[in-house]
């Protein structure tokens, strides 16, 4: 060994003389210097990058234990070999490994750092933003947000009343508006004023009760034109959850936004699901909840009250999971996932498309989505544009919410079959890029790692079980009026007791570490509930 670094040393002596007065033999040994030189280059790039990788696999302490020793010993040797044989005859086999390896190291770190960024990005959430609608009738001669600086603009003050007065602010700082302003206590009465024209001509109006608005008031849409939006972001406190042990069961809410574009803290919930999972037993129970189910809901500013389900996360998902939480008894939920409708188009698209089991056969309608899909019953594989309809439609059923909850809870399963299958290996990067923007979660980056880890350690497929709480929907037209929203004629289900009272011990038996199928379950005890 020393005797081949003494000869790189002579060799060394020539590595800047000049060619033209050497020998046949110092030439050549100025060309070995050069080749030592250049391999030696190559080695140090493989080192860097090399740290840099096991730095951010360090970091992200995906890997299971025994992966991460074998994986650095193997480095470690390699980048070795790769510098003694620079002192060698091996040089060119050297240069190879070296250049191959780190090629791959650089490949490793741009996709470690792409994952640091994304968990950050989805599991960061520290602000909420709330879009406002500047809504005029639909022949008003307004053309934008400036032709208002004389009208008088209403809205509804009775819940989110500081962000409302941020958002007006925010209207006559950028549009150099300063318009008076009639509030109101609930939208029915803004509505009211809005289409008669006198004590208003403009109303400010959140996209999430637009929406709402439009489901109530059928002739809203057409009787209305949008001049324009203004956002307003604003800090929000979220409760750090006590749980980050990924060995112990856990409860997930998982919330489905109605809107498309960037995931968002507040906003309806017409998908609300709360998946209770058991890493210990590899069960996975998905529990679903109508989005019309007519229960207590709460604001941010202390509001209270009977109304739908979907409303409750109008003022941040937080509200929902207090609206959960009162409905099951016992029931502690500990993270929330939420990913809107573009979301999940784009995720399901990255993993490939998913298998979904249909319990029906059925062709969407326009409202589900501008395409017509039709579904077998049976296996279905869906790209992310069809599992979208399949999950939104609800009106070419005659259990209309109720089933639209099984297709959710149906997706669902088929995305999570297919996110923990091994044919994931070649989709993270895609699945990557469209979690950063479309998927919200407040669990903590340490508490999903631990999560990739463990399924990466022992690799066992998941039981994933489902059960849709039912209930009895309202007469058409003849639905409630929200306590919170004030919405009128609201198509609402009154949940029944018994499915809620086998929920939850369906609840209880995943925690306590029991494994079992739902329908064999609820076929064998389901007198007991009556």
């Amino acid at each position: 060994m020393a005797g081949i670094f003494t000869n790189t040393k002579n060799d060394m002596r020539y590595l800047f003389a000049k060619k033209d007065g050497l020998s046949k033999k110092e030439r050549r040994r100025k060309r070995r210097a050069w080749g030592t030189v250049i391999g030696l280059i190559l080695v140090l790039i493989q080192f860097v990058l090399t740290v840099l990788v096991l730095k951010n696999a360090i970091t992200l302490d995906i890997l299971p234990l025994r992966y991460m020793l074998a994986i650095t010993l193997f480095l470690v040797f390699v980048l070795l070999f790769d510098f003694i044989t620079q002192f060698s005859k091996r040089k060119l086999m050297g240069k190879i490994l070296a250049i191959a390896l780190s090629g791959l190291m650089l490949y490793s770190y741009i996709f470690s750092a792409k994952v640091v960024d994304t968990l950050s990005k989805i599991s960061g959430v520290t602000t909420r933003t709330d879009v406002f609608d500047v809504v005029v009738l639909a022949d008003d001669k307004a053309e934008s947000i400036a032709d208002t600086a004389n009208y008088t603009y209403g809205y509804c003050n009775m819940i989110d009343a500081d962000i409302y007065e941020s958002a007006m602010g925010k209207l006559e700082k950028e549009d150099k508006i300063t318009p008076e302003t009639n509030l109101y206590s609930d939208w029915d009465a803004v509505v009211s004023a809005l289409e008669k024209n006198k004590d208003i001509q403009v109303a400010l109006i959140s996209e999430d009760s637009l929406i709402s608005l439009q489901e109530n008031y059928v002739n809203f849409s057409s009787e209305i034109k949008i001049l324009g939006r203004v956002e307003v972001v604003s800090e929000i406190e979220l409760e750090k959850s006590k749980k980050v042990d990924a060995d112990d069961p856990f409860v997930v809410y998982l919330s489905g936004d109605d809107a498309f574009g960037r995931a968002k803290y507040t906003g309806r919930s017409d998908v609300n699901i709360i998946a209770v999972i058991n890493p210990d037993t590899k069960q996975v129970l998905l529990v679903t909840t109508p989005r019309d189910s007519y229960v207590t809901i709460t604001t941010d500013d202390g509001r209270s009250g009977l109304d739908k389900l979907t409303h409750a996360s109008n003022s941040g998902l937080d509200n929902s999971i207090i609206a959960l939480e009162n409905i099951y008894e016992g029931l502690h939920i500990d993270y929330y996932l939420r990913i809107n409708f573009t979301g999940c188009i784009d995720v399901v698209d990255a993993l490939g498309g998913i298998d979904v089991n249909s319990s029906v056969e059925f062709t969407n309608g326009d409202d589900a989505w501008y395409e017509n899909f039709h579904f077998n019953e049976g296996i279905n594989h869906l790209n992310g544009e069809q599992t979208l309809a399949f999950v939104r439609e609800r009106h070419a059923f005659a259990r209309g919410d109720f089933q639209r909850g099984e297709n959710q809870e149906a997706a669902i399963t088929g995305i999570i079959n297919k996110a923990t299958s091994k044919a994931i290996l070649t989709k993270y990067d895609e699945v990557l890029d469209a979690a950063s923007d479309m998927i919200l979660t407040n669990m903590p980056t340490s508490f999903i790692t631990d999560l990739v880890k463990e399924q990466l350690s022992d690799g066992k497929s998941w039981n994933i079980q489902s059960y849709a709480v039912t209930g009895t929907p309202s007469e058409p037209g003849k639905g409630p009026t929200g306590e919170v929203y004030h919405y009128k004629n609201m198509s609402v289900v009154y949940l029944d007791d018994a499915s809620i009272a086998m929920a939850n011990d369906l609840m209880s038996k995943t925690m306590n570490g029991d494994v079992f199928n739902v329908d064999e379950y609820a076929e064998e005890h389901i007198n007991d509930y009556k």
